[in-house]
């Protein structure tokens, strides 16, 4: 009997052991989908010609902000056709990962679809259904109210253009 003693107490030992490894995996973000995964949201830093640092998603496409959209409180006033033309970018089910943008500026807005919206220093993000491939920045001051999003949240107002599906 004297023998089982320390395996049970071995066994007990590795169990607390493995369960606070489980812990300390789930504290520091290990819970969730993992990067590119379905589910996971990256915004990245990232440099458009002619327009210099932008916002873009894990697929490289230009992200852009609403002048009709409020910051504070965040809110969206972009819905039915204006979000065909304009698909807000919505939430994953873990927090996005972020590359030259600080963690801070990032959340959400509740839609009134129900859905959840990143915002961006409070402004909501959204794509452009125009711009097809990494890079382009068809969007870009469409009607005078549709921008990219600088790293910062600002909108960047170089080369824009007047006339599209500005709504």
């Amino acid at each position: 009997m004297n023998r089982i003693r320390p395996v049970v107490v071995s066994a007990v030992a590795l169990a607390a052991v493995a369960t606070l490894s489980a812990c300390s995996e789930m504290a520091s973000g290990a819970q969730g989908p993992e990067h590119g995964q379905p589910g996971h949201k990256m915004l990245s830093a990232t440099t458009v010609n002619g327009l210099g640092a932008v916002v873009t998603d894990a697929d490289g496409k230009t992200l852009y902000r609403f002048d009709k959209d409020i910051a504070q409180p965040p809110t969206s006033n972009c819905d039915g056709e204006c979000a065909t033309a304009w698909p807000p970018v919505l939430a994953g089910v873990a927090t996005p990962m972020l590359k030259g943008i600080q963690e801070t500026q990032v959340g959400t807005v509740a839609r009134k679809d129900g859905s959840t919206q990143l915002t961006l220093n409070g402004w909501p993000l959204y794509e452009f259904s125009g711009d097809k491939a990494p890079g382009e920045a068809n969007g870009q001051g469409v009607n005078g109210t549709w921008f990219a999003v600088a790293p910062d949240g600002s909108k960047i107002t170089a080369g824009g253009k007047a006339g599209g599906s500005g709504y």
